[in-house]
């Protein structure tokens, strides 16, 4: 590792070698595993991705440095037992009529691209009396918070047999506890549930006065290009962990964690190689198709006329960069089959 230093703060950036071991798969030697390894090996090695961007002190990463997990820590840690279960499922918390619905629909289509191969199902609203939610009114924004713990549990007595996860979205706020001000998620690895809320991705929290309808009534008053952006990275970030990835240290990498929506702004939407080579091997999807039909997502074949993806712009471009790349190694890939 490489100790660099931004305005005053130190960061131990991983070398290449380190990010090449963290790529290395030392339980399988067959020839099928080494041409995977091999692409993932020339992406890492590539200019597609970069480092983690140090930019404050806050930063998660800065007291994260030591966190890890190689691809063989995957494997070891992986529940396999999820490979036999058919899809994701999005649960709405509360409100989600009009801008909402259309939130929602945006939402399955990026994540049905992102995480490829997997269905993706929007179960029906459940209202937060329903779930028996403790609320309460946060001291310094004035705002409803929902306590997250609550929602937590609530999902693991109501998770569907048949997925690999369900996550739960509101458009209110959350808190873990009550000494906490606030947190963006939370969920549980061993049952597969989590909950995140978009309230602090909009553009209106932090300026507009607290909306008087504080539980069930609240809704989503506008979808824009930023919240939209914001709600696609935040909810594949969560769903990674469901499939066993933790926070990435390696590369900037829509993996990386986030303690404020700066740092999280600067997250990449893209997996890097270490984090991708761990999604590939769950679901075995050809990589190649996976960036094609993201990058429909982008272009706005996948959604209707009115979906805001101004935003979506400067990830298309790298999108484009990285199917010339796999094309450019004249990749043709077997690794949507398991070797006989």
């Amino acid at each position: 590792m490489m100790d660099t230093e931004c305005d005053g703060i130190v960061f131990r950036k991983r070398s290449k070698a380190s990010k090449l071991m963290a790529l290395r798969d030392t339980s399988k030697t067959s020839r099928h595993y080494r041409i995977i390894e091999s692409i993932f090996v020339s992406m890492c090695n590539s200019k597609l991705f970069n480092d983690i961007d140090v930019q404050d002190e806050n930063d998660w990463i800065v007291n994260h440095q030591s966190d890890e997990q190689t691809f063989n820590d995957w494997c070891k840690s992986y529940n396999v037992v999820k490979s036999n279960k058919s899809r994701i499922c999005i649960q709405p918390i509360g409100d989600f009529s009009g801008p909402g619905q259309k939130l929602l629909s945006w939402l399955q289509s990026y994540c049905s691209a992102y995480y490829f191969g997997i269905k993706v199902a929007i179960l029906p609203p459940i209202s937060i009396t329903k779930i028996g939610c403790k609320c309460r009114i946060n001291s310094e924004t004035r705002r409803c918070q929902l306590r997250a713990t609550d929602i937590i549990d609530h999902l693991k007595l109501t998770r569907k047999p048949h997925a690999i996860c369900t996550v739960a979205v509101t458009m209110l706020d959350l808190y873990p506890k009550e000494s906490w001000n606030f947190v963006f998620g939370l969920a549980s690895l061993t049952y597969g549930v989590g909950v995140f809320s978009f309230a602090r991705y909009t553009d209106t929290f932090y300026r507009t006065p607290p909306n008087k309808d504080t539980t069930d009534n609240y809704t989503c008053a506008e979808v824009t290009a930023k919240l939209l952006w914001r709600a696609c990275k935040v909810m594949t970030h969560e769903i990674g962990h469901m499939f066993g990835i933790k926070h990435c240290v390696y590369h900037n990498c829509a993996m990386n964690g986030s303690n404020h929506l700066a740092e999280s702004d600067r997250r990449a939407p893209s997996l890097c190689p270490i984090c991708l080579r761990k999604l590939q091997e769950a679901l075995k999807f050809d990589l190649a198709d996976r960036y094609g039909t993201l990058l429909k997502f982008c272009e706005g074949s996948l959604t209707d006329s009115q979906t805001p993806l101004s935003e979506f712009a400067e990830y298309g471009e790298w999108l484009k960069k990285a199917v010339s790349f796999l094309e450019s190694k004249q990749y043709k890939t077997q690794v949507g089959r398991r070797p006989r």
